[in-house]
């Protein structure tokens, strides 16, 4: 049980750091500072591995530990509630902790995509509007040719 103690810590940590790159993410989406989104991203893609990877871990331990109680396929709600007395109380926190913090990455994932959902409509919206006013380049006949969009979409 102390292995499964360690693992819970470790992966608690985990998904607070994830916690923590999203909410960096979110801030930078609200503040406009699209320069650093990439590596913000790239943070929480790092994040969300290194929980993943502690998840695995965590389900092959729960499966060896459950084999030996006699357990068939446990999920970790019944092997904390199998555990001996001195175990189960820390290893209830810790799951509560864990799901707690689970619903906070799911929450802030749903209001990070949204903002960006609207960042990317603003942006698009804002290089139309660019495009119709000051965008458009004549030919010798008068007809517009390009327009600033159309040469960022080439250049892109």
């Amino acid at each position: 049980m102390e292995a499964l103690v360690t693992l819970l810590t470790r992966e608690k940590t985990l998904v607070e750091l994830l916690v923590f790159k999203l909410v960096a993410l979110r801030q930078l989406l609200l503040a406009g500072e699209t320069r650093f989104l990439p590596w913000a991203a790239e943070e929480v893609d790092r994040a969300t591995l290194a929980v993943r990877d502690a998840e695995v871990e965590r389900a092959v331990l729960v499966a060896a530990l459950g084999a030996e109680r006699g357990l068939d396929e446990p999920v970790l709600t019944e092997l904390v509630s199998d555990a001996p007395d001195v175990w189960r109380g820390l290893l209830t926190q810790l799951h509560e902790e864990l799901r707690a913090s689970a619903g906070e990455v799911a929450d802030l994932l749903t209001s990070t995509r949204r903002l960006a959902d609207v960042g990317a409509r603003s942006l698009a919206e804002a290089m139309g509007e660019q495009r119709e006013t000051v965008g458009a380049t004549y030919g010798p006949d008068g007809r517009a040719v390009a327009s600033g969009r159309a040469r960022y979409e080439q250049v892109l």
